[in-house]
């Protein structure tokens, strides 16, 4: 998209525009606008709200009061310190009869606030939270206050044991919708006049949260950040090869959407994407 506008779209091996697929870890961002709409409907007073006042039942017996302290804040940045490992506890979680049981039974092995730490867990956890704050399921409340002003529809949202949508993967929808929602935040939050995200926690979202190094600009909360070609982009990174990129000073909204398949190309992919803004899209609109 352009300018507000789509200017370019294929399709390959029989897929079509209307096709949802799982778009994976781009929901993360997804759920972070969800934050910031219901702190500014005051679900929630700010990033600094504990876990546990959401969630009591689950720190009932958590005597480290660093746990008991974590903070919405340490979960959008992944600063949480807890021992999670990206895939190997998810794949355990998959097995669990209570999944936010099992994340808050992880030990901590950083200081929280201080360490980024990838991890579905966290998201999972304020998926959790976001339902206690605002008294109906992630899944509602997205529908409710985001994808419907955009016209949008989850075909698919996984849900776990407790009833908690799942707050980092298993949502599906189509390239366009994930490009309407790039736009929407490339739009400060509005949408046709309506501001459907708050501007302050768009700019939030998208500035450096911490530090995460890999060559990458920062996180925020839960988006990306990167510069390339001398323009500053935010991203939306899922697996196997769902992203979206948003270049602001380009006007520019770039999506790619894949069968997903559980495969392990989501570095070599993108990757692709990056050469490819690298290689053609920005030479033909600088040049333009």
């Amino acid at each position: 998209m352009r300018n507000g506008y789509v200017v370019f779209e294929s399709y390959f091996n029989g897929s079509r525009a209307t096709d949802s697929n799982n778009i994976a870890s781009v929901s993360k961002s997804m759920l972070s606008a969800l934050i910031g709409i219901a702190i500014e409907q005051g679900d929630f007073q700010s990033t600094d709200d504990r876990i546990a006042d959401y969630l009591p039942e689950y720190f009932e017996t958590v005597a480290d009061p660093k746990l008991r302290a974590l903070t919405l804040h340490q979960m959008l940045t992944m600063t949480h310190g807890l021992a999670w490992e990206e895939n190997e506890t998810e794949r355990a979680l998959n097995r669990s009869e209570d999944w936010v049981a099992d994340i808050f039974s992880l030990p901590l092995r950083s200081e929280p606030g201080t360490v980024f730490d990838y991890s579905t867990g966290a998201s999972q956890v304020l998926s959790a939270v976001l339902t206690e704050a605002a008294g109906m399921s992630a899944c509602e409340f997205a529908h409710r206050f985001l994808f419907e002003p955009l016209g949008m529809e989850a075909e698919f949202w996984g849900v776990g044991p407790q009833g908690y949508f799942t707050g980092g993967h298993s949502v599906s929808m189509t390239a366009r919708e994930m490009a309407r929602f790039g736009q929407l935040f490339l739009d400060e939050g509005r949408w046709q006049g309506e501001q459907v995200v708050p501007g302050w926690w768009v700019a939030a979202s998208t500035a450096p949260q911490v530090d995460i190094g890999n060559n990458y600009a920062g996180y925020g909360y839960y988006w990306w950040l990167n510069r390339i070609g001398g323009y500053d982009m935010y991203s939306a990174l899922g697996a196997g090869g769902q992203i979206l990129h948003v270049i602001p000073e380009l006007e520019l909204v770039m999506v790619t959407t894949h069968s997903f398949r559980g495969n392990q190309r989501d570095y070599a992919e993108e990757a692709e994407t990056y050469q490819f803004l690298w290689d053609y899209l920005i030479p033909s609109i600088a040049g333009s």
